[in-house]
Order: structure tokens, then C-alpha cells, then sequence
């Protein structure tokens, strides 16, 4: 109980600290900003969009989804609107905007303010104006709209991803998403009640029809009889049909869409979740028992409330033009957000460390052991293993550590990064961060080994974690324990590795977000960065930081400028260089040392996530004090870390399964390629390390295998 006080504590904290950062943007908002400025800015954004709702209502709906979506990500400065470039994907290519709709209604009523008050009136305040006033036109809600708002700079596809509460979200996800933004448990079950208008593509919940844990099952919290109607229009892989979300009344801004989600009868896991909490289950049954009495008042309040997440106001970005464009391209990357929002991020990453640490502490039902009487030879098969086939390719060893911390930072250390994808679903192994994992092929053989002395006893997960240690043990690294009794995960979503694990592009408060979001705390992100000590990495991750840091082809201040020269002579020649690999340790790539860190106060770190690490005094603090300890005190200290982390979300007991092909499958192409370059022995995977590395050792062209 007092674990679930401290809990409740640190939200409070965590809406408090929001709450007092975003209201100085926030109480620049006012009624009739453009008074003076702009008379007639509403009634002309008022009229236009009634041109188009008048032969098009259904735009209703994605317009009030496209200020949401803004609002969500950067908070409500008509970012969504921004168009990509060839050097940025911005966030309405991102996967959850590329169904959104409408953006010709926001241009159209930008091009007719734009001729009666040029420069005058931002995109932000237009589509918020126009959102509002689309739900009204067809007898929704209407709220005031406070303006003044300014249009950001930065788009980023990523943070849409991160941000933007999915249709698969549980209670608890969704709870969190919208408590950082500063909207309560209650704005979160009104604000879901837009649902009653619009259309889904079958797409955003067939997992729920046809295969819900990865067993062909259905979400047993749906209706069977709307399963089996729903089922009749959304056939597997269906990626093109739409459906109501509010069936029979999706063109009428009404209370029915509670009424859907009481009967179990909610589209998306999202809409299923509001039943699982006290709070916002109440809220669904009151507006259902009593046919929306209070609905619309309450969404009018809350679209206020989410119409000021961090919004930009005073000299704070920019009026654009024309929303889909900056002002001048040449800085579409600026530091302005990042200097609005720093202190921000920096208190919300301490709260969220706070309550992630209770989490974290949990300690999960594994033990050393733990196969000793049901397969003792297990962790002896993987070692000898490893041994046998690891030194013919030690630099596989970083590949295997890298997978196992791809897999723990998705859904927790289940093997659900070893999944292969199917024809309904994209699996985290073809997430774009795991494209370059490789070493798959080396663990389903290990598994085969295994299953041949035990069939269906030890899982992947734990075969996982224990070839991870073991390849790194045998080229020269540390030990640590792997207490095992893992089991393996049913689910693998590719969106879910981009959202969750971190990038080489990272800022120290988004590591320290995603880190403390598992666990780990900032000693932990430094000791388990210091894995780059061996490997390589392609150009392509890091290669904006020597040709186009900020969008005008320059190079990233913080990365030593002899280096960078270096590194474009020799290495990467060209900004478009997605084949040729570098280590990330040079000179040193195959030895677990401290020369990572060495490089890091040298300002020569390969990833802007290494150069991070040292503009946080903390952090930085902590690598001088372990460059002036002792090797093996470094090596103990990643060993803690590396048991710590191998504890993330683990699932046990009767929780998951124990697969007996890792792959959950018949190989994919990928696999396919791996095997064949490897069937006759690591000697080949020698052969291709060896071309990797072929001039002078120090990173080369990648080669078929």
C-alpha cells in the first residue's frame, strides 16, 4: 500500500511540475488576441471551414484528430503541418499521422487570413480554430479559444511516435501519456469521447480479431458478436477498409460512443482500456446511463485545457507563411524549442526516474540455476557453444550484447526482438533500429543445440541473455550472472522498438526518459554505454553530425573537428553513405576497455547519445571517476549493470512460452541470408568480418553476408 501511495505521489509531482513550466507559454493565451491585429482572423477561418464541412462533414473528424495529434507532440504549434524535407521526416509522415486528412482545410483558411492580415495569424492558432469550429458545425460541442499561439520550428517523425498515444495502448499507458501533458485521469475519458465521430482502418485493431497474444486468438474484452461482425469486414492483412468507431452514429457528435464502449463494443484496445480503471470506467457508464447529460460540457473544458499543452507564445517561433513550410527552410532545425523546453524535460526526467525506480525494484522471480534439474547441461551446451564458434568472429560478440539490450528495452527481456514478422504484423526485428542487428541465425542454432537435450525447457529470452554474457566473457570482456527462468513473449510490434529504444541521435533527457522508463538509473546509462567499447556502426547513424547537424550542412560543434575531418576523409565520404562501417572505439573495437571513455571527454564519441553522456555534469562526473579507477572496477560496475538490466519486464511462471524456434516460424528472408552465410560454420562469418574490416582494421564495405 504505501508502495501505491509513493506511486500516486510522484504522478502528483510529476502534473505539478508540468503544470507550473507549460502555464508561463500558456497565460499568453487570451480571447481575441488578433483583436487589433486582425479583426476578422476567426470569422474568416469560421467561414472557411464551413466551405468544406458543408460537403464533406466526416472532415469533422479528422480535423479535431490532426489538433490532437499537434497538441500531443511539442504541444500545440502546428508542427503536424509541417511538410518533410530531404534531410528530416517530419511528423505527419510518421506512421500515426499518415492516415490523417484535412490538412487542404487548414490552407485554405491560412490563404484567406494570409491575404486580409499577412504574417499576422500562425497556423497553430488556425488549426485550433478550425478544429473547433468544424465539431460545432455538426452539433458538437463549441469552446472558446484562447489564441495567441505561435507556429514551432522542429518536426520530427520519431517524437510522433513516442508521443502519441497508440490504439493499443492499456490503462496504464494511456494514463501516463496524458498525465504528461498535464490533462487529468478525467480529460482522458472525455477527450477519448471524440471517438464518436469518424472512421479506422482495419489495420489500427485486426490484432484484436485474429491474433491478440500471437496465438490466433481474439481480445477476449471485445464483444464475441462484434468480433464476428467485425470480422466480416476486415479480413486479415486488410490494410485498406475503414470502419466506424461510433457504429450507426459516426456522423454525430453524441454520448452513443460510451454507450459502445460499456457493451464492450470499443475498436481499439485504447477504448477497451477506459473499462479497466475506476476512475474513467465511471465516467463511461455516467455518460451512458445518462445519455451524455454532461459531454459536451466536459469536452468543450478539456479541448481548452489540451488547446494550451506547450504552446510557443511572445517571440517563441515563428507565423508561418504557408503551414506545410517554415519561414526559411535553411533553419528548420533550430535550437529555440529545445532551449523553451530543456528545463522542462530535465524536471519531468527526475519525477519520472522517481516513480520508475519503484518499478524498477520489483525484483523479477528468476534464479541462478534455475534449469538445474529440468535440463542441467543447458548453460554449459550455450557456453561451449559460444566458445567453439565465437573467437572465428569475435565481432559478432557486440552484435549479440546489442540484440539482447534491443530485446530487454521492448516488452523486457522475452525474446520478442527474435520474432519473425508475419503478412498481419511487422515485428520489432524489422523495426527501423534492429534493421542492422545481426546474429540471429547464431542463437535459433544454439536453441536447436539445446532443444536436442531438452525439448521445449529453456526459453529464448534466457538463451538470449546467456549467449549475450557468454560471447562477450569469451573475447575478453567481463562476467556477470545471468539468474534465468525467463519466458518467452507472444507479442513483437516494430513500432514499439522505434518508441522504446534509444537512438545514436538521443539528447541526455531522452536517455535519461527511456533509461529511468525501464529501471535503470543514470550510473546504469553510463556503465551499459560503455558496451561501445567494441563494434561497429554504419555511417548512416551518425552521419548528420559531420554533413548537416542543424540543416545547414554544418557539422555538430560538440564532435572534436579533427575527428570529424578524419572521419569524412577516410570514412564516410558522403552524407548518403549507408554501406561503410566504423568503429565505434577505434583503435580498439575489439577490446572491452576504457578507451570508450577516454573518447568521450575527448569530445570524439561516434553517436550524439556518447557525446550526451558528458553534457550532464552527473554523468560526466561519473566517467572521470571511472577513468581514474581501476579496470576491473569498471567491469564489476557493468557486470551489476548488465544483471540489472537482463531483470526489465521479465515475464515468468506460467506468463508467455517457451518457443522452440526463436523465430516463432518458418525463417524469413533475413534469416534465409544469415543461415546460408553460415551454414558451414562460423569460418564464413570469419571470411565477411575480415572483408568488414579489410582496410587497415579499421572498417570497410559491408559484403553480401
Amino acid at each position: 500500500m504505501s508502495t501505491q501511495k509513493l506511486f500516486s505521489a510522484l504522478f502528483l509531482q510529476l502534473i505539478l511540475a508540468i503544470f507550473v513550466l507549460d502555464v508561463a507559454d500558456a497565460q499568453y493565451l487570451k480571447l481575441g488576441f488578433y483583436k487589433n491585429t486582425c479583426p476578422a482572423a476567426e470569422d474568416i477561418v469560421r467561414e472557411t471551414t464551413a466551405q468544406y464541412i458543408s460537403k464533406a462533414p466526416t472532415l469533422a473528424a479528422s480535423l479535431l484528430r490532426i489538433h490532437f495529434h499537434d497538441c500531443f507532440v511539442r504541444g500545440c504549434d502546428g508542427s503536424v503541418l509541417l511538410n518533410s524535407t530531404k534531410h528530416n521526416q517530419a511528423e505527419k509522415d510518421a506512421i500515426p499521422n499518415l492516415s490523417l486528412r484535412g490538412y487542404q482545410v487548414i490552407d485554405a483558411a491560412k490563404s484567406a487570413v494570409e491575404k486580409k492580415c499577412p504574417g499576422v495569424v500562425s497556423c497553430a492558432d488556425i488549426l485550433a480554430l478550425v478544429a473547433r469550429d468544424a465539431v460545432s458545425m455538426i452539433n458538437g460541442p463549441y469552446w472558446q479559444v484562447p489564441t495567441g499561439r505561435r507556429d514551432g520550428k522542429l518536426s520530427v517523425a520519431l517524437e510522433a511516435l513516442t508521443n502519441l498515444p497508440p490504439p493499443f495502448a492499456n490503462i496504464t499507458q494511456l494514463k501516463a501519456m496524458f498525465q504528461s501533458k498535464g490533462l487529468s485521469i478525467k480529460d482522458l475519458a472525455v477527450l477519448s469521447g471524440g471517438h464518436t465521430i469518424g472512421i479506422s482502418h482495419c489495420s489500427s485493431f485486426t490484432n484484436r480479431l485474429y491474433n491478440f497474444t500471437g496465438k490466433g486468438d481474439t481480445d477476449p474484452s471485445m464483444d464475441p458478436n462484434y468480433v464476428i461482425q467485425l470480422k466480416k469486414k476486415c479480413k486479415p492483412g486488410d490494410v485498406s477498409t475503414v470502419v466506424e468507431m461510433d457504429p450507426g452514429s459516426f456522423k454525430s457528435f453524441d454520448e452513443d460512443y460510451y454507450s459502445v464502449v460499456a457493451k464492450r463494443r470499443g475498436l481499439f484496445q485504447s477504448d477497451a482500456a477506459l473499462l479497466d480503471d475506476v476512475e474513467t470506467s465511471k465516467y463511461v457508464r455516467l455518460q451512458s446511463f445518462s445519455h451524455g447529460k454532461s459531454f459536451g460540457r466536459d469536452f468543450a473544458a478539456s479541448m481548452v485545457k489540451m488547446g494550451r499543452i506547450g504552446v510557443l507564445t511572445g517571440n517563441a517561433g515563428e507565423i508561418r507563411k504557408y503551414c506545410a513550410f517554415p519561414i526559411n527552410l535553411a533553419t528548420t532545425v533550430t535550437t529555440d524549442r529545445r532551449n523553451v523546453n530543456m528545463e522542462r524535460i530535465s524536471l519531468l526526467g527526475i519525477v519520472i526516474l522517481g516513480f520508475a525506480g519503484i518499478l524498477g525494484s520489483v525484483q523479477a522471480d528468476l534464479k541462478l540455476g534455475f534449469y538445474g534439474e529440468s535440463c542441467p547441461k543447458a548453460e554449459k551446451i550455450v557456453l561451449d557453444y559460444v566458445k567453439k564458434h565465437i573467437p572465428n568472429a569475435p565481432s559478432l560478440a557486440a552484435a549479440l550484447i546489442r540484440m539482447h539490450f534491443h530485446d530487454c528495452f521492448v516488452r523486457g527481456c522475452d525474446g520478442s526482438v527474435l520474432i519473425n514478422s508475419t503478412s498481419s504484423n511487422q515485428a520489432e526485428k524489422d523495426g527501423t533500429p534492429n534493421l542492422t542487428l545481426r546474429g540471429f541465425d547464431f542463437i535459433e542454432r544454439v536453441k536447436s543445440v539445446v532443444e536436442a537435450e531438452c525439448p521445449g525447457i529453456v526459453s529464448c529470452a534466457d538463451i538470449l541473455a546467456l549467449v549475450a554474457r557468454d560471447s562477450i566473457v569469451v573475447t575478453g570482456g567481463p562476467f556477470w550472472n545471468v539468474p534465468t527462468g525467463r519466458r518467452d513473449g507472444l507479442i513483437s510490434n516494430s513500432s514499439e522498438a522505434v518508441s522504446d529504444i534509444p537512438r545514436p541521435v538521443n539528447n541526455f533527457t531522452t536517455l535519461q526518459t527511456l533509461f529511468a522508463n525501464k529501471g535503470l538509473d543514470l550510473n546504469d546509462l553510463v556503465l551499459l554505454s560503455g558496451a561501445h567499447t567494441i563494434g561497429v556502426s554504419h555511417c548512416s547513424s551518425f552521419s548528420n553530425r559531420l554533413y548537416n547537424f542543424t540543416g545547414v550542412g554544418d557539422e555538430d560543434p560538440a564532435l572534436d573537428s579533427e575527428y570529424a575531418a578524419n572521419l569524412k576523409a577516410r570514412k564516410c565520404k558522403v552524407a548518403t553513405d549507408n554501406t561503410t562501417i566504423v568503429e565505434m572505439d577505434p583503435g580498439s573495437f575489439r577490446t572491452f576497455d576504457l578507451s570508450y571513455y577516454t573518447l568521450l571527454l575527448k569530445r570524439r564519441g561516434l553517436f550524439e547519445s556518447d557525446a550526451a553522456l558528458t553534457t550532464n555534469s552527473g554523468t560526466k562526473a561519473f566517467i572521470t571517476q571511472i577513468l581514474q579507477g581501476p579496470l576491473s572496477s569498471f567491469l564489476a560496475e557493468f557486470a551489476k549493470s548488465m544483471e540489472k538490466m537482463g531483470r526489465i519486464e521479465v515475464k515468468t511462471g506460467t506468463a508467455g512460452e517457451v518457443r522452440k524456434q526463436c523465430a516463432g516460424g518458418p525463417f524469413s528472408a533475413r534469416e534465409k541470408q544469415h543461415w546460408t552465410c553460415s551454414k558451414g560454420g562460423m569460418a564464413a562469418m570469419k571470411v565477411v568480418e575480415e572483408a568488414m574490416l579489410a582496410d587497415g582494421g579499421t572498417g570497410g564495405q559491408v559484403v553480401a553476408c
